[in-house]
């Protein structure tokens, strides 16, 4: 049985094949971002205050406002950023909405994770049969819909949405009061409703910058995460021990120690131990492919190790 790869979307650089989804994923918080900037500094320009002027010991002629705010109108006005933000991110409450916008992010890239690696598993499996170095008979091939309708599978998309929320929601939380904060300070220091609404953009600029990198992080997590998942199911249901062959994006950018890692094979439970470790999944574009593991814990050969040869070819070039 032939195993081929594809490459229609994966690349040196990006071995996910998850840039357009990375993409994507970006411009949805973005959007949602600037709706709340858009908002927040319509709330800014409305604030009442007075023009003045002083001359301070220096001679040179100062503008300064004096906002006519109560601590209480002051304290409205910073919950009305909490629910805007809020609102556009969707994280008013502890937990995701049902049809919360970022699922349909994560979901897709977890569920193409689990069907590429469940087909490549099953491909690996019965080339092994073939080739006579798997001779127990209950270990077959697991049927694609039965992993998709698994329990397993279901918990996991779960805790991946939760996951997500709490990344957002942290987001959402720490953009409202770092614009509080400039807000405060904007009107503390007498700066013009103009410039406090300026500073409010340069501190929704962070906010996007942060929100890419979130974007990058989670979707490539939930590709990965759903091969390693897939390798550890097919073990529970098969009893076939399998490892995973590292894929380094090898950019410019890529860490030594992610870059050192190509090509080398590990224990599923490994990999996801190293990804877990200090900043190892934030802007990782690093990929795995799974390997058969026999039972001394080396990679099974097959006649179709030349597609595994040729997959560690392709990304090397």
């Amino acid at each position: 049985m032939k195993m081929t790869l594809n490459r229609s979307n994966k690349r040196r650089g990006d071995p996910t094949g998850q840039a357009s989804r990375r993409r994507k994923a970006t411009r949805a918080l973005d959007a949602r971002l600037r709706m709340s900037e858009g908002a927040i500094k319509v709330l800014v320009r409305g604030l009442s205050a007075t023009r003045r002027t002083v001359t301070p010991l220096t001679n040179q002629v100062t503008v300064v406002y004096d906002y006519q705010i109560t601590p209480a109108e002051l304290s409205m006005l910073e919950a009305q950023i909490r629910t805007i933000i809020n609102t556009q991110l969707e994280t008013e409450g502890q937990s995701p909405p049902p049809d919360w916008f970022w699922f349909k992010q994560i979901e897709p890239p977890y569920r193409q994770g689990t069907m590429e690696e469940v087909n490549r598993i099953n491909q690996l499996i019965a080339a092994a049969i073939i080739a006579g170095q798997i001779k127990d008979p209950f270990i077959q091939q697991v049927p694609i819909e039965q992993v998709l309708q698994s329990r397993e599978y279901s918990e996991t998309i779960r805790r991946l949405t939760v996951t997500n929320y709490g990344t957002i929601k942290s987001l959402s939380e720490r953009t409202s009061s770092q614009v509080i904060q400039q807000i405060n300070s904007g009107i503390s220091a007498g700066n013009s409703p103009a410039d406090i609404a300026k500073a409010v953009s340069e501190r929704f600029d962070v906010s996007q910058s942060n929100a890419k990198r979130i974007a990058d992080t989670e979707i490539n997590r939930a590709y990965n995460d759903a091969k390693l998942d897939a390798g550890r199911l097919i073990e529970k249901r098969t009893g076939q021990r399998t490892g995973v062959l590292h894929i380094s994006a090898l950019l410019p950018t890529t860490r030594d120690d992610h870059a050192d890692r190509h090509g080398k094979s590990y224990t599923t439970e490994d990999q996801f131990k190293w990804w877990e470790t200090g900043a190892n999944r934030i802007n990782c574009k690093c990929s795995t492919s799974t390997v058969l593991i026999d039972g001394k814990g080396d990679v099974i050969e097959t006649e179709d190790q030349e597609t595994l040869r040729a997959e560690r070819e392709f990304f090397e070039r």
